[in-house]
Parts: structure tokens; sequence; C-alpha cells
């Protein structure tokens, strides 16, 4: 009887021993599966890191090119306020030209650069659009165009060919300019010059 049960008890062992070594066995086959697809991963990140760090190096080192420059000409006010005086001023070239004509304006609203010159558009003027069509810009103005504006005949003169000079004169392939204020044509800007219909030069007020 003792003989069979250390018989018993040897058997038990040795499965025992043979199920620890099967469990071991597979955990440790599925921690080779999982560090080998880890490993796999790791590697497709820093592939994917050299490869970023390659574009981000080549777009820093990489120069930009240059931009094109223009010099354009600028109408504002002489000192008495009675005539216009040509200013030049360099922009960024532009391919399509109500872009372009918009830098233009804005410049003109920015004002003089020389001291001896007055501004004759409201710095709080916004250019809503800009847009040509049959040789003739159209140019829609914010409201501040004519709210803001100061008045009186001679000013209201210099603010219309200021804004029609200079177009016309950066731009010889067009013919006339059209104002709008808030996308409509206005009567006047200040109650003296109709501006309902598109204009032509005028380089009688030009000094």
């Amino acid at each position: 009887m003792k003989k069979k049960s250390g018989q018993k008890k040897r058997k038990k062992r040795i499965l025992t021993y043979i199920v620890v070594g099967i469990v071991f066995f597979a955990a440790g086959a599925l921690a080779v599966a999982l560090l080998q697809g880890k490993g796999y991963q790791i590697k497709e990140w820093i592939t994917s890191l050299r490869e970023k760090g390659g574009q981000v190096k080549e777009w820093i080192t990489k120069p930009s090119p240059p931009q094109e420059m223009k010099i354009v000409k600028l109408y504002f006010s002489d000192p008495a306020g009675e005539y216009l005086v040509p200013e030049e001023r360099r922009i960024v070239a532009s391919s399509q030209i109500e872009k372009e004509a918009k830098l233009i304006l804005e410049e003109l609203i920015n004002g003089p650069k020389e001291s001896s010159l007055n501004p004759t558009l409201p710095s709080e003027t916004e250019i809503r659009a800009v847009y040509v069509k049959e040789n003739c810009f159209y140019v829609d103005f914010s409201s501040s165009l004519k709210e803001k504006h100061p008045g009186g005949s001679t000013g209201e003169l210099l603010t219309i060919y200021s804004i029609v000079n200079t177009l016309l004169d950066n731009f010889p392939s067009q013919s006339r300019v059209q104002i709008l204020i808030q996308g409509e044509p206005a009567e006047t800007l200040a109650g003296h010059i109709d501006i309902r219909n598109p204009l032509s030069k005028n380089f009688e007020v030009v000094k």
C-alpha cells in the first residue's frame, strides 16, 4: 500500500511539473511574440521620427524664395490741402490685379511717409472688395470713407482723385474707377462731387 501511495504522489508531482512547464512555455512564447510586435512598432516609430525630422530639417534649411517687390505711386495731399502730390512706395508684387490694387489702396489709407504730406482718406476706412470689369476698377469701401470724411469741396475732390489717380496711374490697362460705399454707388462723399458713375484720371489736381 505504501509503495502504491508513493507512486501516486510521484505521478502527481510529475504531472504538476508538466503543467507548470507548459504554462511557462506558453507565457514565454506569448512574451516573445509581444516583444517582437512591440519592437516592430518601435522601429516604425523611430523610422517615422527620422523621416519627419528630415522633413523639418529640410523645411528649416531650405530658403524661401525672395518676394518680388514693386515700386508704386500713391497720391496724397500737399500741406495746403489744394493739390495731390505723388509719393513712391515699395510693395510686394502680386500676379492678381485685384489683390495688388487692394494692397496699394491699403497703403493709401495708411497715409504718407513724408511728413510734409497729408492723408486723403480717413484712417478708419476699410476696403471691403476690389474687382475689375471692362477696364474699370470697382472699389467697395466701408461707410467710414463717407462718415469720417472731414468735408469741404476741395478735400472731397482730393480724396476722390487720390483713389482714382493712384489706381489708374499704377494700372495703365484700366481706364476708370467706380467708388462704392457698402456695396452700393453713392451720390457724393461730402455733398459736392457726383460719384455715382465711374471716374477717369484727373491730373489737373496734381502738383
